[in-house]
């Protein structure tokens, strides 16, 4: 491991920006949208230590109810459940584990970082970032997730010391590795880092799948990272691998696959995963099946709708897309009026309604208790509509908006661009 830190710094510096690594490297995240640490064990153990590595039933199901509750954005009866999970287990990782995965989904809750589109824009991997190691998260937060996984890995660690070829020590401590990643990624935008602690996390479970090849939950990290590293630039992919990280970006699939369809605990995990992979790679007829399965299954969770609504916008079902948007405004349980309209501005810019796009983002800006990091993003978002729609005096009103407001990813940067010429589009967007 000390080859792989020393390489990646080196790789780091031969770097001026983290754009090559973040898109892929920010899929480390065990879960970005609204799933939870793949935090069960992998199977009965004959182990015969104090504190066995394999949960046993009963608390596997009270887990279970723990990650259903989460799924359904529920994080008070979350947090209950959990909380009776490493109470009853005191001496075992899986209750802190699953109580910092809790504290995570919820930070991205409230921060309004539970969306797709916000990862696949690359502003979000530019500057903008409030120190140099990334973006802070609120004290409080990252304290109760930091005190959590301290428990957590101290606890799993003790496991791998008591028993090095339990494939369920091995598990748990790579799944507080991953946490760890995705964490490090989504909410402080610290990309090494996660690409790091990804690394750890990939061993561990390529260890755990040697001793015991049909642990099909493991293939979900193993998955991820082998598509992650066989995403990078080509150039990029190189320089990682001659300090031995490597990566099949087509594996990575196929074992995401695997543990979707195989796997015991960790298939809406992997499902997730796999949609966020999908959207990533352009293939929306790849995803709407799982988010038709999701919202089934989780019928709470509005953020699934949302996503179904973008996903049926760019298979160019706009009128059903609407639709979903247009019921979502309704639902009172749905307490997210700006993200609910920042994403319909986006389809609607998608389908080059530039006018309406606009008024959907000027809306996010004016709406009761909207995140103001999303607000910034409307401005922005708002002006470069109206560019592409023709209104220049309107966008330039937006752009100067932009830079009254802290700065967002690289929010100023494309503002102050907008305001010396029109934005235009990429070629071959939308």
């Amino acid at each position: 491991m000390v080859r792989i830190e020393r390489g990646i710094m080196t790789v780091k510096s031969s770097l001026t920006t983290n754009r090559l690594f973040a898109p892929p490297v920010l899929l480390l995240a065990v879960a970005i949208i609204f799933c939870v640490a793949g935090a069960n064990a992998l199977g009965q153990t004959t182990s015969s230590q104090a504190v066995p590595a394999a949960l046993p039933p009963e608390l596997i199901e009270i887990r279970g109810a723990g990650n259903e509750a989460l799924y359904n954005l529920d994080y008070a009866t979350a947090r209950e459940k959990f909380t009776e999970l490493r109470d009853r287990l005191p001496r075992h990782p899986a209750g802190d584990l699953n109580l910092a995965v809790l504290v995570w989904m919820e930070h991205l809750y409230k921060t309004r970082r539970l969306q797709t589109t916000l990862y696949t824009q690359e502003g979000f991997y530019a500057g903008g970032t409030k120190s140099k190691e990334g973006d802070p998260v609120e004290a409080g937060v990252d304290k109760a997730f930091r005190d959590h996984m301290a428990q957590a890995k101290a606890k799993a660690q003790k496991l791998v010391d008591k028993a090095p070829n339990d494939p369920d020590a091995l598990y748990f401590l790579g799944a507080v590795y991953g946490v760890l990643a995705g964490y490090e990624a989504s909410a402080g935008r610290k990309f090494m880092s996660a690409l790091r602690n990804g690394s750890r996390c990939h061993e561990l479970h390529q260890r755990a799948v040697k001793l015991r090849p049909d642990a099909y939950d493991a293939y979900l990290s193993i998955g991820l990272y082998n598509y992650v590293v066989g995403s990078l630039p080509g150039f990029v992919r190189f320089l990682v691998g001659v300090i031995g990280i490597r990566g099949d970006k087509e594996q990575g699939v196929r074992e995401l696959r695997m543990a979707a369809e195989k796997g015991l605990y960790n298939q809406d995990d992997a499902a997730v995963m796999l949609l966020a992979v999908y959207q990533r790679e352009g293939k929306p007829q790849e995803a709407l099946p799982l988010l038709e399965k999701l919202s089934a299954k989780y019928p709470r969770n509005y953020l699934v709708r949302l996503e179904m609504a973008s996903t049926l916008n760019r298979l160019g079902r706009a009128s059903d897309s609407c639709k979903i948007f247009e019921s979502l405004l309704q639902d009172k349980s749905a307490n997210a009026e700006d993200l609910i309209r920042y994403q319909y501005g986006e389809a609607l810019a998608v389908n080059r309604e530039y006018r309406r796009a606009a008024e959907q983002f000027v809306t996010v800006t004016r709406a009761a208790g909207a995140d103001p990091d999303l607000v910034t993003w409307a401005f922005l978002r708002a002006g470069q509509s109206l560019d592409l729609g023709g209104h220049r005096d309107e966008a330039i009103e937006q752009y100067r908006q932009v830079l009254a407001r802290p700065n967002i990813y690289d929010s100023r940067e494309q503002a102050s661009r907008g305001l010396k010429k029109p934005f235009k589009e990429k070629a071959g967007a939308g």
